[in-house]
């Protein structure tokens, strides 16, 4: 089937928001670096509402997307939930952060954030597991999902941090997370494309050179958070880096997933799409 570039970069945009303000809170309770800042907070929160308007501009009559969030169990109520708590969660913190609140409630309000945006694209890719597409039909695929949205996410992380001109262990330290989660997005992909690969006769052209791309670009991602570690003055060059080849990395695999997903065929051997 053909790629869905609304929902695809839904995914891509919105979950590179969720790690971003994930990765910059890690830090702070490594105690490598300071709490999330506003521009970081305030560049999270814009890439979640971007990726959430482009979920909607999927469907052709926009207003029925009031009717889907009629059905609490859908995927589809799932992701705007979650999407929805995250924002304002955010949006807290960082008028939190304006106001100059207590460091604990502030730090509180982070974590609480943090754990939600780690879920969150976990559950994208969650969505998507039915029975109507056998491909996709196991737990590596929302896992995909999860950890090449951290790979963009803690590329864009690196890249911030580098822009901010922040202290050597802060830059290190993003470096680690980018390096981190390009690998753990290397052993999902390679989890999931190995068990879609039984679909592959079936897959839409350009399926394959999608799945490689998705692993250049993660192997460039890792490269560039191994180097941050040890060269913290290079931090925008190699944060930049890290993030163009993270969010690549996360459109490849989302788009080699569609053109993966065959459909089941009716009793007379045709497509049910």
């Amino acid at each position: 089937m053909e790629a869905q570039w609304s929902l695809v970069l839904f995914a891509v945009i919105s979950g590179a928001g969720a790690w971003l303000f994930a990765t910059s809170m890690a830090g702070a309770l490594a105690k490598k670096s300071a709490l999330p800042t506003k521009a970081e907070t305030i560049v999270a929160i814009v890439l979640l509402a971007v990726g959430g308007i482009a979920s909607v501009t999927h469907l052709k009559h926009v207003d029925r997307i009031f009717e889907a969030l009629n059905h609490p169990t859908s995927g589809i109520f799932v992701e705007a939930a979650l999407i929805g708590v995250l924002v304002v969660l955010a949006a807290i913190y960082l008028i939190m952060l304006v106001r100059k609140s207590g460091e604990s409630g502030t730090k509180i309000v982070g974590v609480v954030t943090m754990v939600i945006a780690i879920i969150f694209p976990f559950m994208c890719g969650y969505s998507y597991m039915m029975e109507a597409r056998q491909a996709w039909m196991t737990i590596a695929l929302p896992l995909s999902y999860w950890a090449t949205a951290a790979a963009a996410g803690a590329g864009l992380n690196l890249l911030l941090k580098g822009m901010a001109k922040d202290e050597a262990a802060s830059v290190s330290f993003a470096g680690v997370l980018a390096a981190a989660c390009s690998v753990v997005a290397i052993v999902c992909c390679a989890a999931f494309f190995i068990y879609a690969s039984a679909w592959l006769g079936g897959a839409q052209p350009g399926a394959v050179a999608w799945i490689a791309v998705t692993f250049v670009c993660t192997a460039v991602a890792l490269v560039a958070g191994v180097v941050a570690v040890k060269k913290a003055e290079s931090a925008t060059a190699l944060g930049a880096v890290a993030c163009i080849a993270g969010v690549i990395c996360a459109i490849a695999m989302r788009v080699a997933m569609w053109l993966v997903g065959t459909p089941v065929l009716n009793f007379f051997l045709q497509p049910l799409d």
